[in-house]
């Protein structure tokens, strides 16, 4: 894809044309399935994080306009390997229902600590952290709370709930768990400062 090429692709988008982003969408996706599905081990991740990935690419050079990167697959590749590391890297992967349908945190299971560092700061700071995120699910709605829960369990796949919840399609699907995630960064992010407030 030379930059020619894509400075059509993203002109035309812009102008309210997306028929040419489209393709370029699927071409891409076929190109970089086989390395995304390595990278995974998994076609539905690799499918997820492509997704993720490329409404990232229409934020940032559709909407926003910014300077256009000179290999656009290579340029893609590297943005779905960092959603993996990131997706792999979630807090809430260690978060579970109770049985009063409220979020909770189990204990982490990676005790590689620091042995030069304050233990117990730590671990009230990993307290904080954790309580933080409890309550940052517990005000997501039901709709983002339900997305979520596909990080949380893994029998449940995200793509048997197109249907369920009303989406057009996969990629509208993914686009609002990726607007549910980031809400949760943010109620995440208010509820570690009060809590740190509280404690000092």
């Amino acid at each position: 894809m030379t930059e020619i090429n894509l400075k059509k692709i993203i002109g035309s988008a812009i102008n309210g044309n997306e028929l040419l982003f489209n393709r370029f969408f699927e071409d891409t996706f076929k190109k970089l399935l086989p390395k995304l599905t390595a990278l995974t081990n998994s076609n539905d991740d690799a499918q997820e994080i492509f997704v993720t990935s490329m409404h990232k690419f229409w934020e940032r050079f559709v909407i926003k306009q910014e300077k256009l990167p000179h290999n656009s697959t290579g340029y893609i590749y590297m943005m779905c390997r960092n959603a993996w590391i990131h997706k792999k890297r979630q807090p809430w992967s260690k978060v579970l229902l109770d049985n009063n349908n409220t979020y909770i945190l189990t204990k982490s299971n990676d005790d590689n600590l620091d042995t030069a560092q304050n233990k117990e700061d730590i671990e009230n700071s990993n307290l904080l952290k954790h309580k933080a995120l409890s309550i940052a699910i517990n005000k997501l709605c039901d709709k983002c709370k339900k997305l979520i829960e596909t990080e949380l369990d893994k029998n449940i796949k995200l793509k048997d709930l197109q249907q369920e919840m009303g989406y057009a399609n996969y990629q509208a699907l993914v686009q609002a768990k990726y607007n549910c995630k980031k809400k949760l960064v943010k109620k995440v992010f208010e509820a570690l400062t009060n809590l740190k407030k509280n404690n000092s």
